[in-house]
């Protein structure tokens, strides 16, 4: 692990108000690295808040306390949580990882699983900070994934490694999967992640149609304008959930942002007549369909 100071010197530069957030940062870096060498990435592919920052936004992006993959193939959970187990048998550069019992869980619909690896180093040794590391098994990804390196961060120059390059969704299917969540849950940090976005050059049709897919697997009817409204009026989402994960220097526009998110996605009500099927579709009756417009690029 690298040393309080230069940790202390990352969390003033990134104008962070705990160092502690700084820290889970840099654990973060330290996991994906172990995880990467012992090839248990191999299945997975990086997804969320957290891949947004490490792998496309760098220092915009919000910081994260969780890691999020999705299944690339099938897999038995309990020998990818094993592999984990011997990977946290040795300390990591100083870092010693574990599963403590009851660190595993499985979400009520069974379509995801995850653990919470807690970590100790030399100067944070309680071993009662720990990770939220979640894999979905919801579906495969729709688009081929891709290897990128992380983008840079000025504590990289003292690691003990060079930060390995990581499969990732693409953006698009990251986004939608951002949209999705917006439209099933109410944490205001997907709304902030989507409002980076919001103004920037989007592939809209090719994201709306992967949120209708995403949407129709998960036994949901999406309704735009539903999403719209909920973007607009902003009162749903739990904006205090915010707060830590931000520089200080940044107030928390909302009504930029909902405005942001209405404008920015209002694309998503142009569907298509087959999208339309779908997002009339609860019961999966029209799975060739969905299974010829996965197949797209």
């Amino acid at each position: 692990m690298i040393t309080q100071p230069q940790v202390q010197r990352y969390a003033t530069e990134s104008g962070l108000r705990d160092i502690m957030i700084a820290e889970k940062e840099v654990v973060l870096t330290f996991l994906l690295q172990l995880l990467s060498e012992r090839g248990l990435l191999d299945r997975l592919a990086f997804k969320g808040g957290t891949c947004l920052r490490k792998m496309f936004v760098g220092n915009q992006g919000r910081f994260s306390t969780d890691l999020d993959f999705t299944g690339i193939e099938q897999h038995d959970h309990e020998d990818v949580i094993l592999a984990m187990m011997e990977a946290f048998e040795q300390p990591f550069h100083g870092i010693r990882f574990a599963i403590p019992d009851g660190g595993y869980y499985e979400t009520a619909d069974t379509l995801s699983w995850g653990v919470n690896p807690t970590h100790a180093h030399d100067w944070n040794m309680s071993g009662n900070s720990a990770v939220k590391l979640q894999i979905s098994r919801r579906e495969t990804p729709t688009l081929p994934t891709e290897g990128r390196p992380q983008m840079y961060q000025s504590y990289f120059r003292v690691l003990p490694f060079a930060p390995a390059e990581i499969a990732c969704l693409t953006l698009p299917e990251i986004l939608a999967e951002k949209i999705r969540a917006c439209y099933q849950r109410n944490k205001a940090r997907d709304i902030y992640d989507l409002g980076m976005f919001a103004t920037r050059p989007l592939d809209q049709a090719l994201i709306r149609r992967l949120v209708v897919l995403k949407l129709w697997q998960a036994r949901d009817t999406f309704d735009p304008a539903r999403l719209m409204q909920k973007f607009e009026d902003g009162r749903a989402f739990d904006w205090d959930d915010l707060g830590q994960l931000l520089r200080r220097t940044i107030i928390i526009d909302r009504n930029r942002i909902t405005a942001d998110c209405v404008r920015g996605f209002g694309f998503l009500a142009d569907l298509t007549d087959d999208e339309r099927v779908l997002v009339n579709d609860p019961h999966q009756r029209e799975r060739a369909l969905w299974e010829r417009l996965s197949a797209v690029g």
